[in-house]
């Protein structure tokens, strides 16, 4: 793949730029051609979370109820069955947003890893001292 040149990334608008940033993420994909087919809701994903992009220069963002729960429906509709999420940067702020439930699930899920993980950590330290 052929380097970009300063001028042509210059040229690249926010919101390019902040969908590329989504697709190099560990877990990220970017939509091919996001908002201009049918076939590719929203702008990537994010593991198991559909994302909706958006930038903003002001000092604020307004998120419709309506907008999200267009997100949603294309989210559960859309296979395996994802999450909404919205990619916000208000200026240089980057916001990552999602449901408390999911957000909820998601750290339920990391503090059973985590007591798994020490729980074999524990055991191999037994078995070492036996």
């Amino acid at each position: 793949m052929a380097t970009e040149t300063p001028w042509q990334r210059a040229r690249k608008s926010q919101s390019e730029l902040q969908e590329e940033r989504l697709g190099r993420m560990e877990g990220g994909e970017r939509s091919v051609n996001s908002g201009r087919f049918w076939r590719w809701k929203r702008d990537g994903r994010l593991r198991e979370f559909i994302v909706e992009a958006r930038t903003t220069d002001k000092k604020s963002y307004s998120i419709q109820k309506e907008e999200w729960q267009a997100i949603r429906r294309e989210a559960f509709k859309t296979p395996p069955g994802l999450l909404p999420s919205m990619q916000i940067d208000i200026q240089d702020v980057s916001l990552f947003v999602m449901e408390l439930t999911a957000f909820q699930d998601l750290f339920n899920e990391l503090v059973a890893l985590r007591g798994q993980v020490a729980l074999q950590e524990l055991r191999r330290r037994n078995a070492d001292t036996d």
